[in-house]
């Protein structure tokens, strides 16, 4: 049984119920990407769906009522980012599997299979990329020379999630009591660039090392002082407590600082510039280039640990990164 409603009351909001699975796959499908799915019990399912427009971002509150697993085809020109609620969320992602427990966003163009939980329920919020680059275009000053891509579990900020769901429950609770007010189309944009922001600043992603610079004109002088430090040099050694002498602050001044205004630690600040730049050098090297030479170049010295951070952050190992670089076609 199919059951579809978008009152004239609510101009923000639909509601979707169904039990038929075709029904479903048609128009999840519209709402957030094409898919394939498979259930372990299509009997069971009983999907409640609720859709929150913010224009031109689009909250949808979803539960299956049975075991889904979800292949989506491409994406197109959308982000999808996941939070769930209840239940068991996994994702697999460039040959990871996690448990998606706090936050997962999906970049155009990656392969990632979903399994739900007959008891899970999740927000997923459609936004779709040029919104991301007119941002960061106009707002930020930054040059869009190539495709935004957000790194699998890199959210800078531990508490990235829990804000990430007050502000999807603050905005539900507003298109709920207010369905006029927030019809109008300048305060859901305002709503959705502030998701934008959110994101742009505290997921890492391949723009970070360009968004932190933006950040810096309103961060402390001791802060910019060390992020110069940090972008200008890429010794093997750099600690914090070298940066924090140079720089004339004490440890946890710039600890504090790097907290407050970049939204990472100054380790995990380093880390990622390193990431960044390695991930920039296999990109662009020859053929016969060497992961582990690409690295010193890059201050790493403990190549497994700093493999490891790269899978975590990129979703494959820095070979996998330089293999398929030397499968590309030339020109």
């Amino acid at each position: 049984m199919l059951v579809f409603q978008r009152t004239e009351t609510l101009p923000a909001s639909w509601d979707f119920h169904s039990r038929d699975p075709h029904e479903v796959l048609e128009y999840v499908g519209r709402r957030l990407a094409p898919h394939r799915m498979e259930m372990s019990n299509p009997d069971q399912m009983a999907v409640k769906l609720s859709c929150y427009d913010l224009s031109p971002a689009q909250i949808v509150d979803i539960q299956y009522g049975t075991d889904v697993w979800i292949d989506p085809g491409e994406l197109g020109a959308h982000f999808l980012v996941h939070a769930s609620l209840s239940g068991r969320h996994s994702v697999w992602s460039g040959g990871v599997l996690r448990d998606m427990d706090d936050l997962h966003i999906t970049s155009p163009g990656s392969r990632i299979k979903y399994h739900m939980t007959a008891d899970c329920r999740n927000l997923t919020v459609r936004i779709p990329a040029n919104a991301f680059e007119e941002y960061m275009s106009r707002v930020m000053n930054i040059p869009i020379n190539q495709p935004l891509v957000f790194h699998p579990g890199g959210h800078a900020s531990l508490d990235l999630p829990a804000v990430w769901r007050r502000l999807l429950y603050h905005s539900i609770e507003q298109i709920n009591e207010s369905p006029t007010l927030m019809a109008n189309s300048r305060i859901q944009r305002q709503q959705s660039m502030m998701m934008v922001e959110l994101l742009l600043s505290n997921h890492s992603n391949n723009y970070s090392d360009q968004i932190a610079l933006y950040g810096n004109d309103i961060s402390p002088w001791h802060v910019r002082r060390a992020r110069d430090l940090i972008h200008g040099e890429l010794e093997a050694n750099i600690s914090v407590t070298d940066i924090a002498n140079r720089v004339g602050v004490s440890v946890r001044s710039l600890q504090n600082g790097f907290r407050q205004f970049l939204g990472v630690t100054p380790v995990g600040y380093i880390r990622r510039h390193r990431l960044e730049k390695l991930n920039q050098a296999l990109l662009k090297s020859d053929a016969d280039a060497s992961v582990t030479e690409l690295m010193l170049e890059c201050g790493i010295m403990n190549f497994g640990r700093y493999a490891q951070h790269y899978r975590r952050q990129y979703g494959c190992l820095p070979s996998d990164t330089l293999r398929k670089r030397r499968r590309r076609p030339p020109g």
